[in-house]
């Protein structure tokens, strides 16, 4: 029998303010943010296979298909279900890798669901939030689908309302290592007992990131954007780092105000306009 291609869309994430709280004995550290989803979209076909073999089809990405989030989701979920189908799995990237945007576990979340789906295995959501859990941080709130506060090392969420914004978003030619970034983070001056007490309104229009001084010290041309980038702020506000980067981000609550300010940049950066989302669609399909 043959099955056809199911397409859907695998949404981006922005980080409206980090802030590490606490760091876990076993080495991973604690942190508080809201994780707005932004209408950046991974464009995902996906194909069930009798066969049981999983494969990324047109894989055009620098490491080997195996090691992608995606295809680790599909033989996860299948490992787990013990079903006998297989699937072929083409990505169509849009959202950059080593951004700080979640792309990979987005990806991740969107075959989960919708294999559980197409395969019938008839895991619950909290189901495939833990086994998202075991993929990486950032993939049980893809799972979920709704903009959050986000706590503890990424599995305490919160699904919170969030007012329409719109984001012009700077990706500069640089791939950042998160496990660098934490490695170099200093947890000791980071004042943790305080900005566990803060509120998510503060987060939301402070919207600033323990990360991202530690990203511009070991990385020069993340630097060199900051300080090319805060020309602008006078006019358009403070840029921001997203995750453990390396997109900057500039916020507007007036989509005409954050086209002008795209436009100009556009000439010298890689940007992108966006717009923050109230769920993800592919949540609806779980």
């Amino acid at each position: 029998m043959s099955y056809k291609f199911h397409r859907v869309l695998s949404p981006a994430k922005l980080n409206l303010g980090l802030k590490i709280t606490g760091k876990r004995p076993d080495g991973y550290h604690l942190l508080k943010s809201v994780f707005c989803l932004v209408d950046m979209c991974d464009m995902i076909d996906i194909q069930i296979t009798e066969n049981g073999k999983i494969s990324l089809i047109e894989h055009n990405q620098a490491w080997f298909y195996q090691k992608d989030l995606a295809y680790k989701a599909a033989a996860l979920l299948q490992e787990h279900t013990a079903t006998k189908f297989g699937a072929n799995i083409r990505i169509k990237k849009l959202i950059p890798s080593g951004a700080g945007m979640g792309g990979g576990s987005s990806n991740a979340a969107t075959v989960l669901i919708i294999l559980n789906q197409l395969w019938e295995t008839n895991l619950t959501t909290s189901e495939l939030a833990s086994l998202g859990e075991q993929l990486g941080a950032d993939v049980p709130f893809f799972i979920y689908g709704k903009n959050a506060l986000v706590e503890g090392i990424g599995e305490i969420i919160t699904p919170i309302e969030i007012p329409q914004m719109y984001f012009v978003i700077v990706k500069p030619e640089v791939h950042i290592s998160t496990k660098d970034v934490f490695t170099s983070l200093n947890i000791a001056q980071n004042n943790c007992d305080t900005k566990n007490n803060i509120s998510i309104s503060e987060l939301i229009t402070q919207r600033e990131n323990d990360l991202e001084k530690v990203a511009r010290s070991i990385y020069p041309d993340l630097e060199q954007l900051f300080s090319e980038l805060n020309n602008y702020k006078n006019e358009f506000g403070i840029p921001v780092m997203t995750g453990s980067g390396s997109c900057v981000y500039f916020t507007f609550h007036d989509k005409k105000d954050a086209e002008h300010l795209a436009n100009k940049l556009k000439m010298k950066y890689n940007t992108y306009l966006a717009a923050s989302l109230t769920e993800s669609t592919v949540s609806n399909c779980a």
